[in-house]
């Protein structure tokens, strides 16, 4: 059984769906973008024990293993000798700083309300919410959780009209949002030499990215 797991999100809305549903492709996109948006998040002891100990490989392999396309999961194994010290000093150097202000879709806009009013209206129209006081609302691992529950939203209704729904909404923030920033971020990313797992987290992200938007453009018929 698979299980949705936000961390920069929460449920504002009364939703009586589901909790959990049976593994299948849809539940392994889902899993995709849990994973990643994990990683993205501002540094903790839990992810640099992951990269440490080699579970960020295993939970990419488990969470992709029922994909509905071709993906390689890479080696996400952190580079030999490093301390935490280091992880943290690594994530600061490619992203901003240690809350990964380069991370934001606002970054690099004139407009920076609107972006934020936009994201926001996405989320709590599927019922969501955000503290912003934690992490801002268009932080990349924020806008992976949202992907992340939509894709669990779809697995989990019975009714092909919200399925479609829940696709077109998936499409859409990935058009808006990551199909076009994301490559721009890991071409930023590589002239900056990142250490492992931070070079295999931006181009994973770039390509899982790039072949779900291709794969839910495909299933909606566009």
């Amino acid at each position: 059984m698979f299980t949705f797991s936000l961390s920069g999100l929460e449920i504002k809305s009364s939703d009586n769906g589901p909790l959990e549903v049976e593994e299948n492709e849809t539940t392994s996109r889902s899993a995709v973008y849990m994973v990643l948006g994990k990683f993205f998040a501002p540094v903790s002891a839990e992810q640099y024990d992951a990269a440490l100990n080699d579970h960020l490989s295993k939970e990419i392999k488990d969470g992709a293993s029922l994909l509905p396309f071709e993906f390689d999961t890479g080696n996400p194994k952190l580079s030999e000798g490093k301390s935490y010290e280091d992880y943290a000093g690594e994530y600061a150097r490619l992203f901003g700083d240690e809350k990964g202000s380069r991370l934001l879709a606002s970054h690099d806009v004139t407009d920076k309300e609107n972006i934020l009013a936009q994201v926001k209206r996405d989320y709590e129209y599927f019922g969501l919410g955000a503290n912003a006081d934690l992490r801002p609302l268009d932080h990349l691992a924020t806008q992976c959780d949202f992907l992340q529950y939509l894709c669990f939203k779809e697995a989990a209704t019975p009714s092909p009209r919200l399925k479609k729904s829940f696709q077109r909404a998936q499409r859409d923030f990935l058009q808006h949002y990551l199909i076009d920033w994301v490559p721009v971020l890991a071409s930023e990313v590589a002239v900056k030499t990142p250490i492992e797992p931070f070079n295999w987290a931006i181009l994973t992200l770039k390509n899982f990215v790039a072949l779900d938007y291709d794969y839910i453009s495909k299933a909606l018929g566009g």
